[in-house]
């Protein structure tokens, strides 16, 4: 994903989202690279068509995920929310770097990590 900094500079930031339906119960979103402020979006984006129509399980790979931030973690909280108000099982498969910063801000007890 190319982004464009206020100084109209260009750059690269390692992101990729996909989204497959192994069956016609479950979706799989596998994300990789860096979820941030550039990236949330086209997360939650993907999350909001994936819903369509609702599924019965909802998957996200995260296990391709380098770095998060703050933005990022909210919008993992987000898609939790949104899945617990739809009535869609969640299971997140995290890298061990989003597993180290559920665990060091407690999200871990929220998202349900597989």
């Amino acid at each position: 994903m190319t982004v464009t900094s206020g100084d109209g500079e260009h750059r690269e930031v390692p992101f990729s989202v996909s989204v497959a339906r192994p069956d016609g119960a479950e979706v799989v979103i596998a994300v990789a690279g860096e979820i941030d402020l550039t990236t949330s979006e086209d997360l939650k984006e993907t999350f909001e068509e994936a819903l369509q129509p609702v599924p019965g399980k909802l998957v996200i790979d995260l296990e391709g995920v380098e770095f998060c931030d703050s933005t990022g973690l909210a919008t993992l909280v987000g898609i939790n929310d949104r899945c617990n108000t739809q009535g869609v099982a969640l299971r997140f498969l995290p890298s061990p770097t989003i597993r180290r910063l559920a665990s060091k801000t407690g999200l871990s007890t929220l998202l349900p990590l597989a």
